[in-house]
């Protein structure tokens, strides 16, 4: 009897010393070392698919959604490509005579989602009621920059009759007429490389324009 107790007494004692081991240490919560997180940095990290570019939106995304909960519109617009499509506008609108926009925060936010969200088909298509004006641009290939953009829309141009202020009959001309509506204030845009080998483009504005009865320089 005496071997058999010992023997249950020298396992309890085991146990019990393994115990606190077990439920006292701080790997569990320690985020670095969970096996979670690596898998995590997999997904986010550069080598994933747009993997830098999509950094630098989250991280814009970021400093937009502190600015709006300040309560403010609009930030300096960053990075390259938000000067570049700042630019393009104003340029164009200069030359109408119509005052410059600014970047907004919330719309550049609004906008990179839509396109995002279009990556996989790369579908030409307005986002469902958006509560702001907006125009949309599809190329073929991945070279495809903002001014690209602007370009294109700014085309419509020949197909505005500034006599009627309208659309000649069974013409689009609504692109341009947003680029240089007056009283739109606020451009945000953004910018998508498609997994169909296309380059989608949207940019949002506020005040909205293309208002029924309105024309776009006054």
């Amino acid at each position: 009897m005496a071997g058999p107790l010992l023997l249950l007494l020298a396992v309890v004692a085991v146990a019990l010393a393994v115990v606190p081991s077990a439920t006292t240490g701080s790997s569990s919560d320690d985020d670095s070392s969970h096996p979670f997180n690596d898998l995590v940095h997999s997904f986010s990290g550069g080598a994933s698919y747009g993997g830098a570019a999509r950094q630098a939106a989250m991280h814009h995304d970021a400093a937009a959604a502190a600015a709006s909960e300040r309560g403010e519109h609009h930030i300096p617009a960053e990075g390259a490509l938000a000067h570049e499509f700042l630019e393009a506008h104003n340029a164009l609108r200069a030359k109408y005579g119509v005052p410059p926009l600014r970047w907004s925060s919330k719309l550049a936010r609004y906008a990179r989602r839509w396109s995002w969200l279009r990556r996989f088909d790369c579908v030409l298509m307005h986002s469902p009621a958006s509560p702001y004006g907006e125009n949309v641009f599809r190329g073929s290939g991945t070279d495809w920059r903002a001014s690209d953009a602007i370009r294109d829309w700014a085309s419509e141009a020949a197909n505005f009759d500034w006599r009627a202020q309208a659309c000649h009959p069974g013409q689009e001309c609504g692109h341009f007429t947003q680029l240089v509506w007056n009283d739109t204030q606020y451009v945000g845009c953004g910018r998508t490389e498609c997994f169909t080998q296309h380059v989608f483009i949207t940019c949002s504005y506020d005040p909205a324009g293309n208002y029924k009865g309105e024309v776009p320089l006054t």
